[in-house]
């Protein structure tokens, strides 16, 4: 049975918060449809659950079940804490947003910690669902670089490491590799979704760095190996999420970017199995043109600097 689902995408700007929400919903109902009808809201008609979808999104700030009116949620509130908020996009009353208690549920209202919702967006249009917020908490902060045991410069923040898990559309208890894990920033965000996670790198250094981040937040993945991407002696597995090395800070086996790149595209259809997704972060200016076997599902830029403008390549196994 489809429900119809509302995404309050997070303010970044980018084609990556929808997309990350729909390779979510895709991941448990390769069914579900979408309609943008502003920047900032999707409406999903999907089997997919919104409270677990989520529970794993990084760029969104609320998702929950879409409602006509309150009413249409009183058996899930009964008995249990709920607040209403008001989300005003921008463009409309200021850009603001407010909290307020929700009439006809005082006895059960709870600002600080509710078990539930009641989201009110005004945009262009008006949507009104039943959220659970709380769930939405990450804990972005105990999972970044300089927290973990073992740091290196190119370690990538776990709000973006997040959402390339998310666009493998990999689900919990799914085989996951990162083949260029550096100090684990990907893997760690698998792990906490609930993949089984295997970290690949050429590096002893980064191996055992990536080893030690993993002990440090008390995981268990299936293994940290030291090996070359290129020629893993690797099963095929359900997802893949990497950010190629690149630059001054990452080893590259004396190869320049270009053929990095070639290199890896070529390995993808040996690393993931039929129909699965691998998701790949690279420099801009250098294409990843997908190798026999492949095909390219979508592409997104995130801006770094000036200089350096990243590119997201996703792409399926045929």
């Amino acid at each position: 049975m489809k429900n119809r689902s509302l995404v309050l995408l997070s303010g970044e700007e980018g084609t990556i918060p929808p997309a990350e929400a729909r390779a979510l919903f895709l991941a448990y109902d390769p069914g579900s449809r979408f309609l943008q009808p502003e920047e900032r809201v999707l409406l999903v008609d999907s089997a997919a659950d919104p409270f677990l979808v989520a529970s794993r999104i990084a760029f969104a700030r609320r998702v929950g079940r879409l409602l006509d009116e309150p009413a249409e949620a009183s058996e899930a509130v009964r008995g249990r804490r709920v607040r209403y908020r008001e989300f005003s996009l921008p463009g409309r009353r200021g850009g603001g947003s407010g909290t307020r208690t929700l009439p006809g549920v005082d006895e059960t209202v709870d600002l600080a910690s509710p078990d539930y919702e009641f989201t009110f967006v005004e945009g262009e249009g008006s949507y009104l669902a039943l959220t659970a917020p709380l769930s939405m908490k990450q804990g972005w902060s105990r999972r970044r670089p300089r927290q973990r045991a073992f740091f290196h410069p190119s370690a990538m923040f776990p709000k973006l490491a997040r959402a390339l898990v998310n666009l493998s559309r990999c689900r919990e208890g799914e085989v996951f590799l990162d083949p260029f894990t550096g100090t684990g920033s990907i893997p760690i965000e698998a792990a906490v979704v609930g993949a089984r996670v295997v970290a690949l790198d050429r590096s002893r250094v980064m191996g055992r760095g990536a080893l030690a981040n993993m002990k440090r937040l008390s995981q268990d993945w299936l293994g940290v190996v030291r090996g070359d991407a290129f020629t893993a002696p690797l099963r095929p597995v359900d997802a893949v999420a990497t950010d190629v090395p690149y630059g001054r800070a990452s080893s590259t086996a004396g190869m320049d970017r270009d053929q990095v790149l070639s290199a890896t595209a070529s390995s993808l259809p040996g690393l993931v199995k039929a129909g699965g997704i691998a998701v790949v972060m690279h420099p801009s200016s250098s294409p990843l043109n997908p190798a026999p076997g492949t095909e390219t599902v979508e592409e997104h830029r995130i801006y770094v600097n000036r200089s350096l403008t990243r590119k997201i390549t996703v792409l399926r196994r045929t």
